[in-house]
């Protein structure tokens, strides 16, 4: 197949197995489901009707999302601050930098999110297209009340960027950015899929709708002289190459996901405990005896009888012990989910690094705290660019990005969280002392409520594998009854 407009680099092809995992585990219990055979397996031998069964009621605890939403917020719980000497200009663009009413804070914080979900994210420092005849100068921009503004690109919507090193320093070449648009016709509705191309000297459009092939629809001069396109990467490992920082949570998570799946699975048959029978002959036409027919009939109308002096009915229950291990599975994997999504909140001891301008002394930096130093370094390029496009001159060192760093725990601070999950997990202290705990150590917002959570917990129901089978009359749990005649 020949390649256009749309064919993804190589690097994009490496990366997407990744955003595919991350995009399933944010799209909740509905993604997951629809992934289907991709992140729970079907079982050899299990029938596709009762495959689709077991899928249909599994639920998503969907601890990746909760841990990546937290820790987002964390630079973002004070104002994203461009410095004194910036120009009012750019301050005034900080109020509304995306032309839909987004302050650079709360613009900011989803990009990040994206970024740190995905291992990379991008943002496109754009300006609307204009009539050249109509705007010749930057005077006739400021009259028509044009400015920049910033787009951001989803880390699986770049699906090609190739770059040239010159100086020492990476220059973007070119790059492409697919995106969609549903469109009105009558009554109906119609997807049209673009990718937009970008070059140092002109940008274009290419658009088709449904099998159509793709056609330009736009494009122009460039005339900045270079693509302003900035890649923030959380852990980067290459030109457009990057490991998502919770990768290792994201794994655990579809591991917590398969687990419970089986868990559910195992309450359902232990639910419905199975008749047996023993010294009796197959029913004529059931089918064992070479006849036709279904079987033994079983229901509140029926007498079941047999004239072997040696047959039985009883009952077979499940005992169990399935059920506990698998409860302590889905427990221990908890665990291990919490310690991993406390990582990055651990500051680490050492001294700064190059990214971390802000600091002057060595002290202790969790990685978070790191990230989001250079997110800011991000967010300062992405301003020069908006400074390019506006003509303005901005001396080095005029233009600064502060973001939010001072936050984080220490590794006392992790030891202890440590000893609280545990203590937590043998029950030797109570949730409401353990959630104070997590709230005073600012694991929790300060606006936690215990009680407001608490109600909403019971309305959840109880936790996969507290529910287990009633013990039989006469039998103590994990028991099996012994067999009952039945004449």
């Amino acid at each position: 197949m020949s390649a256009d407009v749309n064919t993804p680099s190589s690097t994009y092809r490496d990366m997407l197995p990744d955003w595919e995992l991350v995009l399933a585990l944010l799209g909740g219990t509905r993604a997951m489901r629809a992934a289907g055979r991709k992140y729970l397996p079907q079982y050899a031998r299990e029938e596709d009707a009762a495959y689709r069964e077991r899928l249909n009621r599994t639920v998503l605890f969907n601890y990746f999302a909760k841990v990546l939403s937290f820790l987002a917020t964390r630079p973002f719980s004070k104002p994203v601050r461009l410095g004194e000497s910036a120009p009012e200009e750019l301050k005034a663009l900080a109020e509304d930098v995306d032309r839909l009413g987004s302050d650079v804070t709360s613009w900011a914080r989803a990009v990040f999110k994206d970024g740190l979900a995905k291992g990379l994210t991008h943002v496109l420092v754009d300006f609307p297209a204009v009539d050249p005849e109509a705007v010749r100068t930057l005077e006739d921009e400021k009259r028509a009340g044009l400015r920049p503004y910033f787009v951001h690109v989803p880390a699986e919507a770049l699906i090609a960027a190739y770059v040239e090193v010159v100086d020492g320093e990476e220059r973007l070449t070119h790059a492409r950015i697919r995106e969609s648009e549903v469109r009105r016709e009558g009554f109906e509705e119609v997807k049209v899929e673009r990718v937009r191309v970008l070059e140092p000297d002109s940008w274009a459009v290419y658009e088709r709708s449904g099998t159509s092939e793709w056609a330009q629809v736009g494009g122009g001069p460039n005339k900045l002289g270079f693509i302003p396109l900035v890649t923030w990467y959380a852990h980067r490992e290459g030109f457009q190459l990057a490991k998502p920082p919770l990768l290792d949570l994201a794994h655990k998570n579809v591991e917590h996901w398969q687990s419970s799946s089986d868990q559910r699975n195992v309450l359902t048959v232990a639910r419905f405990p199975m008749l047996a029978a023993s010294g009796v002959a197959p029913p004529p036409g059931s089918g064992e005896d070479g006849g036709q027919g279904g079987g033994l009939k079983v229901g509140p109308h029926s007498l079941l009888t047999t004239e072997s002096p040696q047959g039985k009915f009883y009952y077979v229950e499940h005992s169990g012990a399935a059920i506990e291990a698998g409860r302590k599975d889905l427990e221990d994997l908890k665990e291990e989910m919490a310690a991993l999504g406390v990582e990055l909140l651990v500051r680490k001891s050492g001294s700064s690094t190059a990214t971390e301008k802000s600091i002057n002394t060595a002290q202790s930096h969790s990685e978070l705290q790191a990230l989001a130093e250079s997110f800011g370094d991000a967010l300062e390029l992405a301003f020069h660019f908006a400074a390019r496009w506006l003509g303005l001159e901005v001396e080095d060192g005029a233009l600064k990005v502060e973001v939010h760093t001072d936050f984080g725990l220490s590794e006392g601070d992790a030891q202890g969280l440590d000893v609280l999950f545990k203590a937590r997990a043998a029950r030797e202290i109570s949730r409401q002392a353990f959630l104070t705990e997590l709230k005073r150590r600012g694991v929790l917002a300060p606006d936690f409520n215990a009680e407001v959570d608490a109600d909403l917990l019971q309305a959840e129901g109880p936790a996969l594998g507290t529910l287990r089978p009633a013990p039989a009359p006469g039998t103590s749990a994990g028991q099996q009854p012994s067999p009952g005649g039945a004449s």
